[in-house]
């Protein structure tokens, strides 16, 4: 059962991770206006708004009046906007692309919007024990995550890759909210956060109105607040990812967040080699041990964070952070002999 609405087969999406899920974007480009795609029946009954965002698909459903509803999507469209413009790789004007262009020159002033999120992924490095690095934007470039190339990266030129990646050589001023990059070259990208952020912004704006229950879509990241009326908790099912017009199970979502990273969404080819999404900034090669991660987890940038983080260090890091992040369960998906290999760690239930 699903209580988020697919997109329409007419949109031009990736495979999805989680049944009312689509994959984790390559980058940042379009940002549109929500509008109300379907009516309420009743004064019970869902308004359900959708509107491009990160190259992907923004889906709100709201159990309130529609002269709450409105104004709320409204401002969840501005506050996505408004982070889109700020971190878009794709637009040489935005902030972070600004920031990439002048930090190796002299200290680059952060906005106060940016610090902050500068601020989780400093805090998303330390937690994961590096496996988390914004600054990797060299390495994805170098194996045409972005951009595809034409030839494999040599050793020589992932070794000097590897030397311009690592959060710990960026010099952050605490005080003046500045960012310096000691060698040219060195670049930061948000991919691998920038959904669970943005929802995150999205779920603390709709509380601060108290505008519940609700759940958002953010093209792959899911969550909610309260529950649906009737029922005690939203539940979402994880594709399988050896045959994606099925599911794992399902799981109940209550006042929390999900997000999979899976490495059947997003490959490309290069000589011949399947190269995949994510890469291990500690040895600057593609890691495919497993086909998906998912998370379920109180934060949603925690969601997005930790599916990446896991997918890099494996199993010793899934159980660290399922033991010290209350309310976080941690699913990883392998390839078995006929069929898939689950291993759950901490608080998360796949039920049929």
């Amino acid at each position: 059962m699903n209580d988020t609405p697919a997109p329409t087969r007419s949109r031009p999406l990736i495979p999805l991770a989680l049944v009312v899920l689509a994959a984790c974007a390559a980058g940042l480009r379009g940002c549109g206006e929500p509008a109300p795609r379907t009516p309420p029946a009743a004064t019970r009954a869902a308004r359900v708004y959708e509107f491009p965002v990160f190259n992907t698909f923004a889906v709100l459903k709201l159990w309130v009046p529609p002269e709450v509803a409105d104004p709320a999507a409204q401002a969840v469209s501005a506050r996505l906007r408004d982070l889109h413009n700020r971190i878009n790789l794709f637009d040489p004007e935005s902030e972070i692309s600004r920031l990439n262009q002048t930090a190796a020159d002299a200290p680059f002033p952060c906005s106060d919007e940016l610090w902050a999120l500068l601020g989780e992924c400093r805090r998303a490095w330390r937690e994961t024990e590096g496996a988390f690095d914004v600054s990797v934007g060299p390495l994805m470039r170098l194996w045409g995550i972005h951009r595809k190339r034409e030839t494999l990266p040599t050793d020589g030129e992932i070794a000097a890759a590897l030397d311009l990646v690592g959060l710990d050589r960026i010099v952050f001023d605490d005080e003046r909210h500045t960012v310096h990059f000691p060698r040219p070259g060195m670049y930061l990208d948000f991919g691998g956060i920038a959904k669970g952020y943005a929802l995150q912004l999205v779920l603390d704006l709709l509380r601060e109105r108290d505008v519940s229950p609700v759940l958002v879509d953010l093209g792959g990241n899911i969550g909610g607040l309260g529950t649906p009326p009737g029922r005690d908790s939203f539940r979402i099912g994880i594709r399988n990812p050896f045959a994606t017009g099925e599911t794992l199970g399902t799981v109940q979502l209550r006042d929390r967040s999900i997000a999979t990273s899976g490495n059947y969404e997003r490959q490309i080819v290069i000589q011949g080699r399947t190269i995949q999404h994510i890469v291990d900034p500690r040895t600057g090669q593609p890691v495919g041990t497993f086909a998906g991660v998912t998370v379920l987890t109180p934060r949603p940038v925690d969601s997005d964070i930790y599916s990446t983080a896991v997918f890099v260090r494996g199993e010793p890091l899934a159980r660290k952070l399922a033991e010290q992040t209350p309310g976080t369960g941690i699913v990883l998906v392998r390839q078995g002999e006929g069929q898939p290999v689950i291993q759950t760690f901490g608080q998360i239930e796949i039920e049929p």
